[in-house]
């Protein structure tokens, strides 16, 4: 039988494993569609493909090795201190950003890099939200407000975690110009 110890910490391992999906092959998948992307939906394309086109590999998992690193810190302190609202709310961030991507690939009509990880992360999440639910572990209000405290929280790091990949490439691709040296 599956208790919410269990549910807590496959989080950070069913996270993993739906980036590693998105790491793999969204550099491939945007070189392959970029063309379809900006014809399908031109105006949220350019934006998008500008700034994904140029962002390195190693750049992105650096965005994905900190929010990794930071669902790591939530769920261990949870556990530590028995106290699970942060969590929670990261949880249902996560499985927000899940829906989302549900959404672009019922939107594109075709494979984007995340959805096989997808439909393992939404059984996941539909199992661990049915048992946190049945098992009444926190009220609804509490339900409701960390829903969306969580899901901006997940909103705020992403926006950090990919200003950090964007600095990451930076140093990557230009040391010269950090220090100086032209050679």
């Amino acid at each position: 039988m599956v208790d919410f110890s269990t549910i807590i910490w496959l989080f950070p391992i069913i996270f993993m494993l739906h980036e590693f999906e998105e790491i793999i092959f969204f550099k491939p998948w945007i070189r392959k569609n970029s063309a379809y992307l900006s014809k399908r939906l031109p105006k949220p394309a350019k934006r998008f493909l500008l700034r994904m086109e140029s962002l390195s590999v190693s750049a992105f998992t650096v965005a994905v090795g900190e929010e990794f690193i930071l669902l790591s810190i939530i769920t261990t302190t949870s556990v530590l201190f028995d106290s699970y609202l942060l969590w929670f709310g990261v949880f249902m961030g996560f499985s927000v950003h899940i829906l989302i991507h549900l959404a672009q690939w019922l939107i594109l009509r075709k494979y984007i890099p995340a959805i096989y990880t997808t439909v393992i992360s939404l059984i996941y999440c539909i199992f661990s939200l049915k048992y946190i639910l049945k098992e009444k572990l926190f009220d609804c209000d509490e339900i409701i407000l960390w829903t969306f405290a969580g899901f901006g929280i997940v909103v705020l790091n992403l926006i950090l975690a990919h200003k950090l990949a964007e600095w990451f490439d930076r140093r990557l691709r230009f040391p010269e110009k950090r220090t100086g040296n032209i050679s």
